[in-house]
Formats: C-alpha cells, structure tokens, sequence
C-alpha cells in the first residue's frame, strides 16, 4: 500500500533523491520548498514551505491535508551548513542556522503530530548532518 511522504529540503540533493526513489515505488510524495516554483520539473509536487516560519509551517501542512487527508512519513531533510572560525561568524547567521537545522524540524513534527495521532500511526525521520561530528 503505497504512502503519502511529506519531505522538507526535497526540490534538491538528498531529499530530492529520496522523494524521486519514494515515487518511483509508487508512494505519494510532496517535496516542500522556500521556492517551489523554481522545481516546475519535478517528478513529485513541491509546496512552499521555510521551516523558520511556523505560518508557512502550518500552511504547508494545511496544503497537504486538504490534497491527501494524509501523512504517513515526515522526513526532515531541510538543512543548511555553516563554515569558519566562531569569532568570526555573526550571531545572527549562527541564529539562523539554530532556527533552520534545530528549531525547524520540530515546528514540523509539532504540526504534523496531531495528524499522525489521529491516524494513529505515522512515521518520523530527522536526517542530520555529518558536520555535527566536525570541529
């Protein structure tokens, strides 16, 4: 029976490779974006979502409700990375990035837990970074 995946950071990389294997196995995929419109090409739907934004949050899930009724799989895959001596990077960009690789996921399992409660079943994978092992 095949799935209805919800992947954040799916137009690209990882969580676009991810989502093209889902689909090709027949799953029902939605990829979310900052910019979905730059993914017209897509092998699965792409929704607008920034994970930094608990209105685009709720939005997105709200989008996803009304096409499936569904979400059996939350992949977080958003992410982004940061480089450089401590000192020298603006606590502002090292905010952003808590906000986008820390506060992000969660908004999204906060907005899709009620769903998954009420189906009584439901799926949650946080992907991380190796960097998280660099100094």
């Amino acid at each position: 029976m095949s799935k209805v995946v919800l992947i954040t950071g799916g137009s690209s990389g990882i969580g676009k490779a991810i989502g093209e294997y889902l689909h090709s196995k027949g799953h029902l995929v939605y990829g979310t974006s900052r910019h979905p419109d730059k993914y017209p090409q897509s092998k699965f739907p792409i929704l607008a979502l920034d994970v930094k934004d608990k209105t685009s949050v709720a939005a997105c899930i709200e989008a996803l409700m009304e096409r499936t009724d569904k979400i059996d799989v939350l992949i977080n895959n958003a992410g982004v990375g940061i480089t450089g001596p401590i000192e020298e990077i603006p606590d502002e960009e090292i905010q952003s990035h808590f906000e986008t690789n820390l506060f992000g996921p969660i908004r999204v399992i906060k907005a899709v837990l009620p769903h998954m409660r009420k189906q009584h079943s439901g799926l949650i994978i946080n992907i991380t970074s190796i960097a998280g092992y660099m100094g």
